[in-house]
């Protein structure tokens, strides 16, 4: 029972808060506050985007979609509705499945004009700032708490990595089957020690490249969360209660999408 609320407590839960608060908090408010003047403000060049976007929108508020389907609503509280569905890009890819890397933290279209912008420009100060600021000591907490606690992982099966990810493997030339289990926490150290060797650069005045070389592990969250179902069946079936279930019922968030 001890190692149960340890996993829990002091692992998966706090990562997993982070994580919403790397996403939310920091990553699609960022795409929020951008959505208009790089988006919406050039509908004639990203007009087949925009209209792509539209369309995901009115998937999520359709009274035909089931909740499997579209596990979504129309957002209220962001600046752009659209913002939502154009930050999905980064967790999905075109058949709507969780990535389990990817080569950005940002939708295509926000990413190249951050990329082609001046680095004395408005977008570019933003975009500085941001990084700096809220996404580096969201991902530096997650680093933390990783190497504190990261011991306490909980094994998910390769065939349930399989069903996750819709692959065979990491992608990185591992098998799910001989991958090794705390492969997402390891990766994760990397991506965040490479995201310190490019502040080194632009401290330098070196702004060549807007994010380092390590691909961003999208698919820790729902990696994360999956250790969480584990362990939250366990600390339920001793104590009749878990940070996930609470005290009612057994079907987790994950179970009820599926």
């Amino acid at each position: 029972m001890e190692r149960v609320e340890q996993q829990s407590h002091q692992l998966l839960v706090p990562v997993t808060l982070q994580l919403h608060r790397l996403w939310h908090g920091c990553i699609m408010n960022f795409v929020d506050r951008h959505c208009e003047d790089v988006l919406l403000n050039n509908k004639d060049e990203y007009k087949d985007t925009v209209e792509e976007l539209t369309n995901k929108l009115d998937q999520f508020k359709s009274s035909g979609a089931s909740l499997k389907q579209y596990p979504m609503e129309v957002p209220t509280s962001y600046r752009h509705a659209l913002s939502f569905p154009w930050t999905l890009e980064v967790m999905n890819n075109s058949s709507g499945d969780m990535r389990v890397t990817h080569n950005r933290e940002l939708p295509l279209i926000l990413h190249r004009e951050i990329e082609q912008c001046d680095r004395n420009s408005t977008l570019w100060k933003s975009y500085e700032a941001f990084i700096r600021y809220r996404y580096l000591p969201a991902i530096e907490r997650i680093g933390e708490i990783i190497d504190e606690h990261g011991h306490l992982m909980e094994p998910v099966p390769p065939g349930r990595m399989r069903e996750i990810f819709k692959t065979s493997g990491n992608g990185y030339g591992l098998r799910w089957s001989i991958a090794p289990r705390m492969w997402f926490y390891s990766y994760t150290l990397a991506y965040i020690d490479s995201w310190k060797e490019l502040m080194s650069k632009w401290d330098d005045g070196i702004y060549d490249d807007i994010r380092p070389s390590v691909d961003f592990p999208v698919g820790l969250l729902r990696f994360n969360i999956e250790m969480q179902e584990i362990v939250a069946k366990v600390e339920q079936d001793l104590i009749g209660s878990s940070q996930l279930y609470g005290h009612g019922s057994r079907t987790g968030l994950l179970e009820r999408v599926r």
